[in-house]
């Protein structure tokens, strides 16, 4: 049973500063209008495993400056403070594996803060500046907990009453982890949003541990096997920053969504690999049904386009899985919408 209070916090950036050294966090104070709340963000791994380099200690993190996702009219919508987040993708909640808010495979590492500068904190300090001069909004999704007695006082010279972590992806964890702090779940991952409110961009912050994996189950707990679509591995044989290793080409991808004017979902799906690319028992998963591709054999590089039932695509915007026979998630998108006349998404990898 996951111990995570799913949550959400919304409000203004007042002040933020790195925790005390031996806390691998950047903390923050976010106001409303009536009150103050603390907000904890891991800049470094503390899931380490036994006898793991220090680099694997640094987070996989991806910046989204433009974030365009249906989530977003959801962001808007919430009221300043800290309220429960319903675990649901309908009611906003987040997923990294099932909820397609980005690609993992443009993840990268940094750490936590490093000489030259170019490390985590330095990014988000950058982000958080920015933010705060120009009065945006931040929404920060993750676990609401209540403060202990002075918990900031020494950093920020208050505490306030509620507080709030996990702002990270929060499934996947090694069984040896997931013992311990019984995090792994589905739709309650952690992640952080700036609301300009100078025009309608959103950037959208997203953190995890390296120690996690990208295929899991209908309860969070890690998968084995994979497709190509995780984040990317690391090198860490001769110290420092470590090397990318090239990850395995992806086999298949969603290229593009039609809605036609009868309702029917168009979705093409490309073979990306050299190989015939047998596609019998796969199938197109959405939050409303499951449909089963025909048992067809794609050839290297061509298309399959895929009629989709009615019901299975809203004109509102949502989300697509490509899943291969055992379930394991080879593609994932989202998608905005539009009138019920028709309209049509292409999906760049």
């Amino acid at each position: 049973m996951a111990t995570i209070n799913y949550s959400c916090l919304k409000g203004k950036i007042d002040r933020f500063k790195p925790a005390p050294s031996e806390n691998p966090h950047l903390w923050m104070l976010v106001d409303t209008d009536t009150d103050s709340f603390f907000a904890t963000i891991n800049v470094q791994s503390s899931k380490g495993l036994p006898g793991a380099p220090e680099a694997e200690s640094y987070l996989n993190f991806f910046v989204d400056d433009d974030f365009k996702h249906p989530i977003v009219t959801h962001l808007r919508a919430i009221e300043p403070g800290m309220a429960e987040q319903q675990r649901t993708y309908a009611a906003g909640a987040l997923d990294f594996v099932k909820g397609n808010l980005f690609d993992p495979r443009k993840m990268r590492v940094l750490p936590s803060q490093d000489a030259g500068g170019d490390d985590l904190v330095h990014r988000l300090d950058g982000l958080f500046n920015t933010a705060h001069d120009q009065n945006d909004d931040i929404v920060i999704v993750g676990s609401q907990f209540q403060t202990s007695r002075n918990q900031t006082q020494a950093v920020f010279g208050e505490t306030p009453k509620l507080g709030i972590d996990n702002t990270h992806m929060a499934q996947g964890d090694p069984p040896a982890i997931d013992a311990h702090l019984h995090e792994n779940g589905v739709w309650h991952d952690g992640a952080i949003f700036l609301l300009s409110t100078n025009s309608d961009r959103v950037t959208a912050i997203f953190l995890a541990f390296q120690t996690q994996a990208w295929q899991t189950d209908d309860n969070g707990q890690a998968r084995e096997g994979t497709t190509g679509y995780e984040a990317p591995r690391y090198d860490f044989a001769g110290g420092g920053l470590g090397n990318q290793i090239p990850a395995s080409n992806p086999v298949a991808e969603l290229t593009s969504l039609n809605r036609l004017p009868d309702g029917l979902g168009r979705l093409v799906i490309t073979n990306m690999s050299n190989q015939p690319l047998d596609v019998k028992n796969w199938s197109i998963t959405s939050p409303t049904g499951v449909f089963d591709l025909p048992d067809e054999t794609i050839a290297p590089g061509e298309p399959l386009a895929a009629d989709l039932p009615p019901g299975l695509i809203e004109d509102a915007g949502g989300i697509l899985s490509l899943l291969e026979a055992q379930g394991l998630k080879v593609d994932g998108v989202s998608y905005l919408g539009g009138p019920a006349s028709g309209w049509s998404s292409s999906f760049a990898p």
